[in-house]
């Protein structure tokens, strides 16, 4: 029996929303590198400062990986 499969004549349109796969992801490294200016600027300080500067590149960390990772609604999204 001989294999039988579709094949794709063209490749669907992309996305107008959708980004090309080399253009970086803005929004996400503008969090990262505010991040990274307040480590440095936590590594200068001492005392109360730089624990208000660590905690706020923690803050900056979970922006950046809420603008990462994909839209996590669980079930609130699922239709049948």
């Amino acid at each position: 029996m001989p294999f039988v499969a579709y094949v794709h004549a063209r490749e669907p349109d992309p996305d107008p929303d959708e980004r090309p796969a080399w253009e970086p992801e803005w929004r996400l490294w503008r969090w990262v590198a505010a991040a990274l200016v307040l480590a440095a600027a936590a590594s200068l300080t001492q005392g109360l400062v730089s624990l208000v500067l660590v905690l706020a590149v923690f803050v900056l960390g979970c922006r950046a990986a809420l603008e990462a990772l994909p839209n996590g609604d669980g079930l609130r999204e699922h239709r049948q």
